[in-house]
């Protein structure tokens, strides 16, 4: 029968054509779109089931997961305790690519199919990988995955999220594998794969998971990795004993012996190598439910599915899944982190603040950048954070606060030097006025570009208030009030960041514009918008004042707001030397540095040098350091200044 016409499958044909094209069309778009960001994770629903456990254990959930993720990954396990692995075999690209490489083997007959004890052997590599997978997604609440997935390196051209000698291995066992050994990756390697089988014995997966949480119920406090091994552990037992499902998944091929007339094409066609033309029913846990042997078998209603000609279902089902998903992904949002504080009584009575277009709030990081912030006011018992539609809620105490107290401690006052005047101007003049939707730093952000681009206008300061309050400096003779307003009123801003260039909607309102104007000397412009910066580091509290001596020298980049995220690099830099205790800029007519270091133990040029040098030493979480580029130039050297009392200690 080795002649025999090949019949396509087409509905799976259809799927992994239709799931490839619209890969391209994400990888042409955003090399075309500078403002399109390409989220090649973003219907995985390996992913999702990922995301659901990190949002299970930690109540949080990180900005690389998101809810279509965690709704394809439910639906995932929904479609393979009904009808199969249809991910594996109608969308997944690894699969499909996979697939297709196994034929150049075919081709030049050097690809092979492990078989015996040695096919249940491979078979735990995939439930090693798949339980180091979850354990390191749910300790750092990031898709661990990302580090080594072979679809994601090659889509995302080994992005920052990829770590390359893992990548790297992981693409060359699975090309080489693919070619070899038939489907190599999804046998034995793909933590999907696991899962999936995970699901298909679905009674393990709940008893455990029963179990687990009638112990918690009763108080026993067992940590989550014990049920996530048992689960692995019974998962691959069951797998290499059996090779098949309990039960599940419900729909399953079935033939009839009564027409088939043993020619063993369906054999041929199964992309995973099973034998089908002498089983009655292929529960063989590697079915996914391809069809493939249906279509290709010349004996119609020979293959069927459940006794029934359903060879429409796989595909059907298919898309059925993946739509369900995303209506559910766009009809419910989850908190990306909720956060408690408050105790049982205190949450009782609690009321709940909510407020939208907070778009500062946009990750997992910033999400509980927000709540550590909340934490600080008295009152506020507990947050929530929403970031595809940039919401927060916030539980209080009604006894304590007020929304618009609440609204207060959110918002973030700022100052921001713009531009420097020119030498020859005399005096700045000044004017407050109301902006509406000028909230978050986001809104500070597009605010600074409007008016960083108009000459004349040398910065502005911002308080809150209802709206809020803007301050702004700038050159009489080159705009008038009416002009800022006309300005700050403009329906976009377009600005340029690291060579591309980005236009964003805007929706600025000046609602309260005073017409008097007042003057100020441009030196006291200056010193209103210093920033100052202090940090303390090395113990730099157990030191006396006779103990520290300070090198101050003249840094004006300490006036530039754009140099200031950087200043922790150099902090974390001069934290190398464990004598230099604290650093802080002033503004004494112009701006300085200084650089505190215990006495007689280090020196002003050991100091100089390091300020000074190419690159700074970063020192990252978990002991890593790194090098990066110094921003800072230091044109003068400085001097040493005594300190006169532990006033001057301070680190206020």
């Amino acid at each position: 029968m080795a002649g025999h016409k090949k019949v396509k499958n087409i509905g799976r044909k259809s799927l992994q054509w239709t799931t490839l094209i619209l890969l391209a069309y994400m990888v042409i778009r955003l090399w075309i779109n500078p403002n399109y960001i390409a989220d090649f994770e973003a219907y995985c629903p390996f992913g999702g089931l990922q995301a659901f456990a990190s949002f299970s254990v930690n109540n949080s959930l990180a900005c690389s997961m998101a809810e279509t993720q965690i709704f394809m990954g439910i639906l995932l396990a929904i479609g393979i305790i009904l009808f199969s692995k249809l991910f594996c075999s109608y969308i997944c690209p690894v699969g499909t690519f996979t697939e297709w490489l196994g034929r150049i083997g075919d081709r030049f007959h050097v690809r092979y199919q492990i078989k015996g004890v040695a096919d249940r052997l491979f078979r735990i590599l995939k439930y090693a990988l798949l339980f180091v997978t979850v354990y390191f997604t749910v300790t750092s609440s990031e898709l661990f995955c990302k580090e080594y997935d072979p679809y994601y390196a090659i889509f995302t051209g080994f992005g920052s999220d990829v770590v390359f000698w893992m990548a790297l291995t992981a693409l060359a066992i699975t090309i080489l594998g693919a070619i070899f050994i038939r489907q190599f990756w999804c046998k034995y390697l793909c933590p999907l794969g696991a899962l999936s089988n995970i699901f298909t014995n679905v009674i393990m997966f709940a008893a455990v998971m029963v179990a687990y949480l009638l112990l918690l119920y009763f108080g026993l406090k067992i940590s989550w990795v014990w049920p996530l091994a048992i689960i692995t552990v019974f998962g691959y037992l069951l797998e290499a004993t059996r090779l098949k499902g309990w039960l599940f998944p419900v729909f399953k091929i079935t033939r009839k012996e009564q027409s088939c007339i043993n020619c063993n094409i369906c054999d041929l066609a199964c992309p995973m190598g099973l034998e089908i033309a002498h089983v009655d029913v292929i529960d063989h846990i590697d079915c996914h439910l391809c069809g493939d042997c249906i279509q290709a078998c010349p004996v119609n209603n020979t293959l069927q599915i459940n006794k029934k000609e359903w060879r429409w279902l796989p595909s059907v089902a298919t898309v059925s899944l993946i739509a369900i998903g995303l209506f559910l992904a766009t009809t419910i949002e989850l908190p990306t982190i909720n956060m408690r504080w408050g105790n049982d009584r205190q949450l009782a009575t609690a009321s709940i603040f909510s407020q939208s277009g907070i778009k500062s709030v946009k990750c997992y990081g910033s999400s509980v950048s927000f709540a550590n912030k909340m934490k600080r006011v008295p009152g506020v018992l507990g947050v929530e954070t929403f970031v595809k539609s940039h919401k927060v809620k916030v539980l209080y105490d009604p006894k304590k606060l007020d929304e618009e107290q609440i609204r207060k401690s959110i918002f973030t006052p700022g100052k921001t030097l713009l531009h420097r005047p020119p030498a020859d101007i005399k005096e700045i003049a000044v004017v407050k006025m109301g902006v509406d939707k000028l909230f978050d730093s986001y809104d500070a952000f597009y605010f600074t570009q409007l008016l960083r681009q108009q000459k004349g206008v040398f910065g502005f300061s911002t308080r809150f208030g209802e709206p809020v309050k803007a301050t702004i400096f700038f050159d009489s003779s080159a705009i008038q009030p009416s002009g800022l307003k006309q300005i700050i009123e403009q329906p976009t801003v377009t600005y340029r960041s690291r060579g591309k260039t980005y236009t964003k909607p805007i929706r600025f309102k000046v609602t309260d514009a005073t017409d008097s104007l007042r003057f100020i000397k441009p030196q006291s412009f200056i010193s209103s918008m210093f920033q100052p910066y202090n940090k303390i580091f090395n113990k730099y509290k157990t030191y006396r004042a006779q103990d520290l001596q300070i090198y101050q020298i003249a840094m004006p980049q300490a006036l530039n707001p754009r140099f200031r995220r950087s200043m922790s690099l150099l902090v974390s830099h001069l934290s190398t030397d464990d004598f230099i205790v604290r650093f802080q800029t002033i503004y004494k007519e112009r701006p300085y540095a200084r650089i505190y270091f215990v006495r007689g133990k280090t020196d002003v040029e050991h100091i100089y040098r390091a300020l000074t040098l190419p690159k700074l030493t970063v020192h990252y979480r978990g002991g890593k350091t790194g090098e990066v580029k110094n921003p800072f130039q230091f044109s003068e050297k400085g001097l040493v200044l005594k300190i006169g009392s532990k006033k001057t200690l301070s680190s206020k």
